[in-house]
């Protein structure tokens, strides 16, 4: 009776999914990636639909007008034991004078959109329907972490080993090889000792991130959440491959590999299933910028962190059957974020970077079954582009619409990487730390290719 008991609720719950009512979207990035920019626009763009004159804001999105979009609004959450995404609060921030930036996500998060609309389909007699858009946030440092579902403690350590060597040039390692070695690994477990080489492999990650490595993990380390002060993350991975030979039950071998091992299957496999086993459609931000200030080394590391991330989502089309038991995301959308860092006359440069960087991933989703696309986007637009031309000059320049702050061109971006480009943006890229837009009487924020967005993830379900 249990079985038939947990397939009836599966599709009672599921109803809206069969029914193509109910699309629930993840928005992957790395940590600074504009994940909660994303989001908070959305959600504010969507709330404005069915005020007068709004279609003019979404030309591309041509599913507002053909069929006939009414309203959009922030729904009853579904999931009553999910934190609801902080909108309101970040709305508040964004409203002050000066507007301000709203503060980095730290833990999980939700949101429940719903859009009506005047379906045209002669069988619906022109009701007003019904769609539901779900959409998650988290913290971008928890992301790798969902590569360590594949990975027993030996093959955790392997990899913090040749990370460790790899980086040592850029960031050294060498505080935390003198902990970790210090310890007995195959005597018993010194907390003390043990909390001071986790300290130190802390340390080392956080320096990482500091410059713009991405491929970070554990990722709670660095952003422990709930979990701050847990044995769960006192544990690091072992520098020398066979100390654990002949390593007893008991020792501090045998406690790590078991802490390890609850963190991947209690914490990781958790969070994954809380924000991204059951996904439709994705979202995959990408700050090329960032990728290229950071260097070489940098911008491989990001490279090979999205190629290993996206390996572990489940895509291919969509039908009834799999839409209820066994979910997959049909479409997918890289998307170069923070494109009002440069002039309107560089994008299509951005727009080629960006599919150099994510290509590898790109066929992987595409030779699943899924739709792959691309785009430039900035969720919360803080420049606007003009054409100044005096004298000889002739040029794209950006405003950022503050008076002390002069109209300025940022410079050129390379179309792919190459040592001498990267070396020509550093030197001579002026990126700036932008201040938020000072929102208009309607509260509408500014953004850029929103409405590709939209019509990419939601105009073939209207």
């Amino acid at each position: 009776m249990f079985l038939f008991d947990k397939v009836g609720a599966t599709i009672s719950e599921g109803i809206s999914l069969v029914r193509d009512r109910e699309i629930r979207l993840g928005v992957t990035g790395l940590s600074r990636g504009g994940k909660t920019a994303l989001i908070t626009s959305l959600v504010n763009n969507i709330s404005a639909f069915g005020l007068k004159g709004y279609e003019e804001r979404m030309p591309r999105f041509q599913e507002y007008t053909s069929m006939g979009i009414t309203y959009g609004g922030i729904a009853r959450a579904r999931d009553l034991s999910v934190t609801r995404f902080p909108y309101g609060s970040i709305m508040k921030s964004l409203e002050q004078d000066p507007p301000v930036w709203p503060e980095s996500t730290d833990g999980i998060s939700e949101i429940r959109l719903e859009i009506r609309y005047k379906n045209s389909h002669w069988y619906l007699m022109g009701d007003e329907q019904r769609i539901f858009l779900d959409i998650w946030d988290y913290p971008g440092e928890w992301l790798m972490d969902l590569m360590l579902l594949d990975m027993e403690y030996e093959d955790f350590s392997d990899k913090c080993q040749e990370r460790l060597r790899v980086l040592d040039g850029v960031v050294p390692s060498g505080e935390f090889f003198k902990a970790a070695m210090s310890l007995d690994w195959k005597g018993e477990l010194n907390e003390d000792a043990l909390h001071d080489a986790v300290t130190a492999y802390t340390d080392w990650l956080r320096k990482c991130k500091e410059q713009g490595f991405a491929l970070l993990i554990p990722g709670r380390f660095l952003l422990p959440g709930e979990l701050r002060g847990a044995p769960a993350l006192e544990f690091i991975p072992c520098p020398v491959s066979e100390a654990g030979r002949d390593a007893g039950s008991s020792s501090l071998y045998a406690v790590l590999k078991e802490r390890y091992n609850y963190y991947r299957d209690r914490i990781v496999r958790r969070f994954y299933k809380e924000c991204f086993s059951r996904l439709d459609r994705q979202i995959v931000l990408v700050d090329c910028l960032k990728a290229l200030r950071g260097g070489r080394e940098t911008f491989y590391d990001i490279n090979d962190s999205f190629d290993t991330l996206l390996k572990h989502f489940s895509y291919g089309s969509s039908d009834f059957f799999s839409r209820l038991f066994f979910p997959k995301i049909d479409r997918v959308l890289f998307a170069a974020s923070k494109a009002d860092h440069i002039t309107n006359d560089q994008h299509q440069n951005l727009l080629s970077l960006l599919k150099s960087m994510v290509l590898g991933a790109m066929q992987n989703v595409r030779a699943s079954g899924s739709r792959a696309e691309f785009v430039t986007l900035s969720s919360i637009r803080a420049t606007e582009c003009r054409h100044y031309k005096k004298g000889d000059l002739d040029t794209d320049i950006l405003v950022t619409g503050y008076e002390d702050e002069k109209p300025y061109f940022p410079g050129s971006i390379p179309s792919k990487w190459t040592r001498a480009d990267m070396e020509f943006f550093q030197k001579n890229f002026d990126f700036r730390t932008l201040r938020p837009p000072r929102l208009g009487p309607e509260r509408i924020i500014p953004a850029m290719n929103l409405d590709v967005v939209l019509h990419y993830i939601l105009g073939d379900k209207l």
